[in-house]
């Protein structure tokens, strides 16, 4: 069972009857990546329900599955946000979008009321475009453009007379706990929490420690139980190590593929997580390696993309082995130390790794189009679930039955 499954399952379940809880902030972290800023502007103030009408109204799944076939879960889960109890009349509003190639910046953003009345401020991660990977890569030695947005963003639209949930997936979670350690002092007491879906932490040196002290109550790290991108800057105790669907590492940090119980995250043995090759090769190269050295690596990496005219990761997936292969050989030109690492790093992370990235990107890809007639059936919003009078229950009847979801 994952986060769609959750939606269908126990979507009818309000928020009075089941208050808010670890699955819900996975799911409007999903949410977020629809791509939605030709149907949401800054000014609207919409319902779920009515944002899904206006996007299928424009768009169709098939559209996203040929065009962005790796956005398709933020699109199906807002499909089923808009049709559940759940969350169909929760309010969405200031929406914010950028993407801009010359200064390496992707950013989103939006806030949800919820019926309990608090609001969620919910950061998007790093989508498909290279340009949101690359600005995700600058975290390892620098702060972001991103950042300085997510610390704009709530110190212009967050009220200190009201309660606020940051959450944010991998990039858009080191966004929410970089907006809460930033922003004004007395916004941080209107934060009840932050929780970051396999997000980095904020890089040492570009936070106050003392603020993050009075925080770190609130923070929760949820994190796949083979972990890479939470691994980076890894700064809370309160770290929730949760169940995947796959063994894959690339797709195990994808949300969906995260283990769900009714409404819970299924827990992973933690000693696996803590040994993880991966995850002790990236503490590594991060603990040998210097600022400048990381600078390297990533340039070297993104200029020889760009060289390959490679723009999204859906691209990349396509290019297969030989765009891996020029990346290889730009590195290999790389700074003698910095190149050093870097292939170290690289060899340690494939003893555990049976598959190379384009061979990962292209089964998901695959999957995702062999899906995408049954998806298209599933969620048309132009086919309406009827349902007779003699199945529908009421929410009484619905909370009574709960223990046998």
């Amino acid at each position: 069972m994952n986060i769609i499954d959750y939606l269908k399952w126990r979507g009818d379940l309000s928020f009075k009857a089941d208050p808010y809880n670890e699955v819900d902030s996975l799911v409007i972290s999903q949410f977020i990546y629809a791509e939605m800023q030709d149907v949401l502007k800054p000014e609207d103030r919409i319902t779920v329900k009515e944002l899904s009408e206006r996007f299928f109204a424009k768009h169709s799944m098939l559209d996203v599955v040929k065009n962005k076939p790796f956005g398709i879960h933020g699109i199906v889960t807002l499909d089923e946000m808009a049709r559940s109890a759940r969350f169909k009349d929760c309010v969405v509003y200031n929406y914010s979008f950028k993407l801009h190639a010359d200064t390496t910046e992707q950013f989103a953003a939006l806030m949800m009321d919820l019926p309990d009345n608090t609001t969620v401020v919910c950061f998007k991660g790093t989508d498909e475009t290279l340009i949101g990977w690359k600005e995700n890569c600058y975290l390892s030695y620098k702060d972001i453009a991103g950042q300085a947005d997510a610390k704009d963003y709530v110190d212009r639209y967050c009220s200190i007379f009201h309660k606020y949930r940051f959450i944010g997936h991998s990039k858009g979670g080191n966004l929410a706990i970089y907006a809460a350690v930033h922003c004004k002092p007395l916004l941080r007491q209107a934060i009840i929490q932050i929780v970051s879906a396999d997000g980095p932490g904020l890089r040492p040196g570009s936070y106050d420690e003392k603020v993050f002290e009075k925080l770190k109550d609130r923070y929760q790290l949820i994190v796949p139980e083979r972990d890479g991108v939470g691994t980076i800057y890894e700064m809370t105790p309160h770290r929730t190590i949760v169940k995947t669907s796959t063994g894959n590492l690339i797709e195990a940090h994808g949300q969906t593929n995260w283990e769900v119980f009714q409404n819970r995250l299924v827990r992973a043995d933690t000693e696996r997580y803590e040994t993880d090759v991966t995850r002790r090769s990236i503490k590594k190269f991060l603990q040998d390696t210097t600022p400048n050295q990381r600078q390297i690596f990533v340039e070297e990496t993104f200029k020889a993309l760009a060289e390959a005219n490679i723009k999204t990761v859906y691209q990349l997936s396509q290019g297969g082995l030989p765009i891996l292969f020029k990346v290889i050989k730009r590195l290999s030109e790389m700074d003698s130390d910095a190149k050093g690492i870097a292939g170290a790093m690289f060899r340690s992370i494939t003893e555990n790794i049976n598959s190379d990235l384009s061979k990962a990107f292209r089964r998901r890809a695959g999957a995702l189009k062999l899906k995408a007639g049954s998806l298209i059936e599933e969620h048309n919003p132009f086919t309406s679930r009827k349902k007779n009078k003699e199945d529908e229950v009421t929410e009484e009847e619905t909370v009574i039955e709960e223990g046998d979801k």
